[in-house]
């Protein structure tokens, strides 16, 4: 299948910025070999040198359960010297399937990092040569729209597809500006208040933190700082004031969880910070079955987002880009600044539609709009 050209446009100009001469590394799994193919053929096309190197389901599911655990913590020479003279790193999101955890052992499956976010011995090597050498990272999770998954998930794969493909394809530079916008603000601000037509009356403080910006074109900055980025992005993101906390959110969209199966209408009610009541009109299971996960603070507000892409839509796998829907995640923040602990940073979170956001006196977000 052919992908879109826009779309390899999007990934090889905007996002990437490809230039002649420039040496590109693109990681596929075997169900996303064409739209590697075509962005190899781009990038080629554009004067640079593009490589290509796959991962097969079966292979990567086997050596994690079977290959020596020293010899998957070890990033390979071979790898390290590739990865050295490389400007351009993009990888495709998989596998084709959902990850089946009980094939691999509990000790080893902090190794199966797909997104190169996570900190295990691999990948601590990786990112300190991809960062040493300003490499561009950028990540394609439209690869994650396939039909296996979409089975599981319990989603039209065909419209989940198109939204994703709707999201990839946005004005990117629109997207960076709204960004940078509403992180000033964000940055600048001290109180939070968010409302919405379902419910949900928060208020809290803001802690002086960094905002996580999430859009997909990659500057010298982000390949300097080591930032991975993906396709489709859009949203902003900030570790608040964990304590501050008051008040009631209800997640107005159905939340998607594993196996089809889905959490209708949720509240929660918090008091300094922490969760003291919850219900649900279905499917509370899901999100009980969170909370007895693990130790630490799993039920304490982490953090909240702002989405800004208008091509995504609520109820696929990207509620948190959504353009003008309000995140509110719990449980670990670490990643983000935050001083809340759980084991592997376990976190929660959900997006609310039609909000009105307001940072002190100024009005970002007005009924699902941003202002």
């Amino acid at each position: 299948m052919i992908e879109p050209p826009q779309l390899i446009r999007q990934i090889v100009d905007t996002c990437l910025n490809v230039k002649d001469g420039e040496n590109v590394w693109i990681q596929t799994w075997d169900h996303s070999i064409g739209l590697a193919s075509e962005v190899a053929l781009a990038c080629r096309q554009r004067g640079a040198h593009p490589i290509m190197t796959i991962t097969t389901e079966d292979y990567w599911i086997r050596s994690l359960a079977e290959a020596p655990k020293q010899l998957l913590e070890t990033l390979p020479s071979g790898q390290s010297a590739l990865l050295r003279q490389t400007d351009a790193f993009v990888f495709m999101l998989g596998p084709k399937s959902p990850i089946n955890w009980s094939k691999i052992p509990q000790d080893r499956q902090e190794l199966a990092d797909v997104w190169y976010l996570s900190s295990n011995k691999y990948m601590d090597q990786w990112r300190k040569i991809a960062k040493e050498h300003s490499i561009r990272i950028l990540g394609i999770e439209y690869c994650l729209a396939t039909k296996e998954r979409s089975q599981v998930l319990g989603l039209n794969w065909q419209e989940w597809k198109k939204t994703m493909l709707a999201g990839c394809l946005v004005n990117q530079h629109e997207i960076t500006v709204n960004c940078e916008k509403l992180s000033r603000k964000i940055r600048e601000g001290h109180e939070v208040n968010i409302k919405t037509p379902f419910g949900t009356c928060l208020d809290f403080k803001l802690a002086g933190r960094e905002v996580s910006e999430g859009d997909s074109i990659i500057s010298e900055e982000d390949a300097a700082k080591g930032i991975v980025k993906f396709l489709p992005s859009g949203f902003v993101e900030v570790a608040a004031d964990e304590d501050s906390l008051e008040g009631t959110v209800v997640f107005d969209a159905p939340i998607i969880v594993k196996g089809g199966k889905r959490i209708e209408k949720l509240a929660l009610e918090f008091e300094q910070g922490r969760i003291t009541k919850y219900h649900a009109q279905a499917g509370i299971e899901a999100f009980e079955n969170y909370l007895k996960s693990g130790q630490g603070d799993l039920g304490k507000f982490a953090f909240f987002g702002v989405g800004l892409n208008p091509g995504l839509k609520h109820g696929f796998t990207q509620d948190d880009k959504v353009l003008g829907g309000v995140t509110i995640g719990i449980g670990g923040n670490e990643d983000k600044g935050g001083k809340n602990k759980t084991k592997g940073n376990n976190m929660w979170w959900a997006s609310t539609t039609q909000a009105t956001l307001q940072v002190d006196d100024a009005l970002l977000v007005k009924s699902g709009h941003i202002v």
